[in-house]
């Protein structure tokens, strides 16, 4: 072994000596724990735009209960010709039982433009105002009221026992050219100023419920 090997090993064994027992406790309590359903994330970035891909796994071991999940689809840069944003949720049903999976549109901010449904103001606990629309009002409003069009899709609502699955998408999608011109202008001019007196914030934020059932429970 040669001189400088032997320095390499000496350090890597240094590291190991500093790292205590209680870490090793530590991760394993959290890789013991006995949960009904794991949410796995995987983050990637591509030309500022945040692509998301969620893996769940449902399995109805606590009864009948509803499994669910509260998500907050973000989008950081807009603008006309963005490359498309996607975010994935997908759920697979491990149980032994047939399952249902529904999504609700809770809450969404499009660049300062603010909007709860009565579907949020309710699981909030809040008084429904008469201006509210409900999830799928403003999923109509989403998809067609702005020169770029944000989506949201679920694959099937059945999962079978065992094998099935269901995917939630959501996207948005701003061509270069929408075929309103002011409204292109407009919105690209107001999501500019958004980013500009808001950094750290994202130019949309839609925050959604996805809740999977028994079927026939």
């Amino acid at each position: 072994m040669t001189e400088v090997n032997k320095k390499k090993k000496n350090k890597f064994i240094k590291i190991l000596k500093k790292i205590k027992i209680r870490h090793f406790i530590i991760l394993g309590i959290f890789l013991l724990a006995d949960t009904y359903a794991w949410l796995v994330y995987i983050n990637t970035v591509n030309n500022s735009i945040d692509v998301h891909v969620r893996s769940w796994k449902i399995d109805f071991t606590n009864g009948n209960q509803p499994v669910v999940d509260y998500v907050n689809i973000t989008a950081n840069d807009v603008y006309p010709g963005m490359t498309n944003f996607v975010n994935t949720i997908s759920a697979f049903n491990y149980s032994e039982v047939l399952a249902e999976a529904r999504f609700t549109i809770l809450e969404a901010n499009i660049m300062g433009d603010e909007y709860t449904t009565v579907e949020g103001r309710q699981e909030a606990g809040q008084s429904v105002n008469s201006t509210d629309l409900t999830s799928d009002q403003l999923k109509t409003k989403l998809s067609s009221d702005y020169p770029f069009s944000i989506s949201f899709t679920l694959s099937t609502q059945s999962m079978q026992a065992e094998t099935g699955a269901a995917t939630f998408t959501t996207s948005i999608v701003w061509p270069y050219e929408s075929g309103d011109d002011a409204a292109d202008t407009y919105w690209g001019s107001r999501a500019y100023s958004y980013m500009q007196t808001h950094p750290a914030g994202p130019c949309i934020r839609i925050r959604v419920k996805i809740y999977i059932t028994q079927a026939n429970s």
